[in-house]
């Protein structure tokens, strides 16, 4: 055994947060006097191949490795650690802002022991408490692996980064010429923390009013008087060499100075020497953690009750902790396990594959592993669950949802849905649960010019409503009567040769189970995305009324309508303007510099005329269209058919690759070997002859959806997003449950449960409701 430990290979870093196949750790509360019980919470990192399992799982893990490897898998480090106790802190001590950064070591005390596990039975080797009788080499090994860095660690590196960019204002900044002793006070009201520093005068100026934290907005106010020319300011409490917090008030956001030179020189006129100053207050960015994991909503309900805590069940799931910036994931999360989308579930997976030796890297297995604690097992995990090896899996192969940013719920939502498409539903004979929210929306486009008709449908998983740009309560019902009523546009008309205009009107050509509904929240204020706060009066909400949309059905072409004529090939085809687009580059680079595809900024400004305003608008209206970023051509263009170098082929298909695997390759690297033989490998894991075929040629045609006359539907589930920000802020989820024989909603805020009522809370969804979920009434 020892010379076994001896020659260990230890890695870089060890999954070691949680068990592989369930969400047990090792982490233990302080037990007081009763140090003698053994600790409840245990995990056994296989010295195999360093991961980790719970006494429950071990088994599993062995018998997948003499599965899959031949191989026994018997030698184990038990490790348990035990919260340490906690000092109590003076009064003094606490109103002080000091941000302690304490190891795991001093945290915890961990306890380990050296194991084998076989058929159950556990012999213990040698013990943490008794390692003077170990060698020292071996004690040195097994201490290296408690040391070594988690996953998760190392995954959430980067958790709470904020992506913060320089604006005009900040990049056209011109150092001042003269410039007025820097205040300790506010000049309007004598405050002397929270205090703002004007980059273009000197002023200071106290901020806004926070929780726990004074402020009269004084430095916005002097921006305002300044007739808005003095947009820039910096937090003076919050300011180090290595942190600032710069805000433009007319791009009403936090920026960056492009050159930290030129802002060292700017402070400097002021008196300030950036490498001599010491944080004394919290950043913005910790602000809006703080405010973020702490988003209670009004904690008592209209007849000033408490609001009730919900323990983890069956009924109600378990809570979910956040990662860092993984709120959106986790409001998504819990609306499609805990019986948002109804019907909703993963129940097809059935049990953990046995082939596969490192479940916390595989997809299904996670998804197992998430479906397990939510619905078979949540009442093992009171205090919340950690998704980081979910979250991996889930966000693995796209840049934005595998980083710690804070992201877009709704498009978090497209993008897992897809992903299980590919990856999971594709792969089994069951019926796909995301069918539930598809369903046939039918466009009708009609001529003013000659009265001819097109009728043409697409597949839909959300309605994307856009609201009025206004501060006044607005109803969802108006807002869908304003969608369906359609819009005007230029067209190429094919009957009458020419521009003409025409009108287009999207209805409802079969009603999905369960219809997502999401008010586009988005608007651009000074060329800066910004979310907004309208109210937005719901049916569902506040009573029983229920979503009718029966007025929204689709009829179809109707008796003496006349369609469009045929194209020369055969395609029916309708250009919604001019076949001949030349782009303005500097339009396109300006949308791209925002963070959009190439293809979506061409997209955009061909819909409106090249405006790049509207073309950023429709953007937002547009993105959860799976077409947003595909190659973008003119319609009426016709797109020549793909042809694949046969040389290239026959290269790629010399080195032992499928035909159909390296023609799908050359097609989609315009025909680059190098690159595509690199693709190949990269997606062997998902290229079946299935999901190829699917990948060139078009799917076969599909209706989803009920095809009869809409249904009613009842509002079952709200994600609310609070914040101004689209790149920060707060998603929660509410879901309509039965609390004690009552409907009531209730909060999923991270970990967090717990049952809301009362006018204020009701407000704050209808103020912050990011996307609406409504179940059809009659479904079983």
């Amino acid at each position: 055994m020892c010379e076994v430990v001896k020659q260990l290979k230890i890695p870089s870093t060890i999954y070691k947060d949680d068990c592989g196949y369930c969400f047990e750790t090792m982490m233990n509360p302080n037990y007081g006097d009763s140090g003698s019980t053994d600790p409840e919470h245990q995990l056994n990192i296989c010295l195999g191949c360093f991961q980790s399992f719970c006494h429950e799982h071990v088994g599993l893990h062995q018998q997948v490795v003499r599965r899959a490897q031949q191989s026994m898998h018997d030698l184990y480090l038990n490790v348990c650690k035990i919260e340490r106790p906690k000092a109590v802190e003076s009064a003094e001590k606490r109103l002080k802002l000091e941000v302690q950064d304490l190891s795991e070591e001093e945290l915890y005390e961990t306890i380990w022991s050296l194991v084998r596990i076989n058929n159950a039975s556990v012999a213990k080797l040698g013990s943490s408490k008794q390692k003077h009788k170990l060698d020292a080499t071996v004690v040195s090994k097994l201490e290296q692996i408690i040391h070594t860095r988690s996953s998760d660690f190392k995954d959430m590196a980067a958790t709470w980064q904020l992506e913060i960019k320089p604006c005009p204002h900040s990049e056209q900044f011109v150092v001042p010429q003269d410039a007025m002793p820097v205040r300790e006070t506010c000049s309007d009201c004598d405050l002397d923390r929270n205090l703002w520093l004007c980059l273009h005068c000197g002023n200071i100026g106290c901020g806004r009013e926070q929780i726990g934290i004074e402020g009269h907005s004084h430095a916005l106010k002097h921006y305002q008087q300044s007739e808005n020319n003095h947009p820039l300011a910096v937090k003076l409490g919050s300011l180090t060499s290595e942190s600032n917090d710069i805000y433009c008030y007319s791009c009403n956001d936090e920026v960056a100075f492009p050159d930290p030179n030129r802002f060292s020189a700017v402070l400097a006129k002021f008196g300030i020497d950036l490498q001599g100053q010491v944080a004394k207050e919290k950043t913005l960015v910790e602000l809006q953690v703080e405010q973020n994991m702490n988003w209670d909503f009004q904690m008592r309900d209209s007849g000033n009750e408490f609001t009730k805590q919900i323990f983890a069940s069956k009924e109600y799931g378990c809570g979910l902790i956040n990662l860092g910036n993984s709120c959106y994931l986790n409001s998504v999360v819990q609306v499609l396990f805990n019986g948002g989308v109804k019907n909703w579930n993963l129940d097809m997976l059935g049990d953990f594959p046995r082939d596969v030796v490192f479940p916390s890297t595989n997809l299904k297995c996670q998804l197992i592993k998430l479906r397990n604690a939510l619905k078979i097992h949540p009442e093992k995990y009171q205090h919340g669950i950690k998704p980081a090896s979910v979250k991996k899996c889930i966000g693995e192969d796209n840049e934005e949802f595998s980083s710690g940013r804070q992201q877009d719920a709704m498009e978090f939502l497209t993008y897992f849905i897809d992903k299980l498409d590919r990856k999971v539903f594709s792969k089994t004979s069951s019926s796909n649960p995301n069918d539930l929210m598809r369903f046939m929306v039918e466009d009708r486009l009609e001529c003013t010019k000659c009265e001819h008709v097109k009728y043409s449908s697409q597949v839909c998983e959300i309605l994307q409503i856009p609201l009025l740009d206004s501060n006044d309560p607005q109803f969802l019902m108006d807002r869908l009567h304003s969608y369906f009523n359609g819009e005007s546009l230029d067209i190429h008309c094919p009957q009458c040769s020419e521009i003409t205009v025409a009108t287009k009107n999207s209805m409802l050509k079969t009603a999905p189970a369960t219809l997502l509904i999401n008010p586009i929240r988005i608007k651009l204020q000074n060329w800066t995305p910004v979310k907004t706060s309208n109210q937005l009066f719901v049916p569902g909400l506040r009573d029983d009324k229920r979503l009718k949309l029966s007025q929204f059905k689709a009829h179809g072409r109707q008796p003496g309508e006349k369609v469009f004529p045929d194209s020369p090939d055969g395609d029916n085809d309708v250009s919604e303007s001019a076949p001949s687009f030349n782009p303005d580059e500097d339009k396109v680079i300006s949308i791209i510099s925002m963070g959009f595809s190439k293809n979506a900024a061409l997209r955009a400004l061909y819909n409106n005329g090249s405006e790049v305003e509207r073309a950023l608008n429709w953007i937002f209206e547009h993105m959860e269209d799976p077409e947003l970023n595909a190659e973008f051509r003119v319609p009426g263009a016709k797109k020549q058919a793909a042809v694949v170098d046969q040389e290239a082929l026959d290269s790629m298909v010399s080195m032992g690759l499928a035909e159909h695997h390296c023609r799908k390759a050359l097609i989609l690297n315009e025909g680059d070997v190098t690159r595509s033989v690199e693709w190949v490998f990269n997606n062997a894991d998902t290229l079946d002859d299935d999901d190829t075929q699917e990948s060139i040629d078009p799917p076969a045609s599909r209706e989803y959806g009920y095809p009869g006359d809409i249904p009613d539907y009842t509002l079952s589930a709200v994600i609310c997003h609070k914040g101004n920000s689209v790149q920060s802020g707060h998603y929660v989820a509410f879901i309509k449950k039965t609390v004690e024989g009552e409907p009531k909603w209730v909060l999923y805020n991270d970990e967090k449960l717990m049952a809301v009522g009362g006018n204020e809370n009701l407000q704050e969804i209808e103020k912050n409701g990011y996307i609406f979920v409504f179940n059809r009434i009659g479904t079983a």
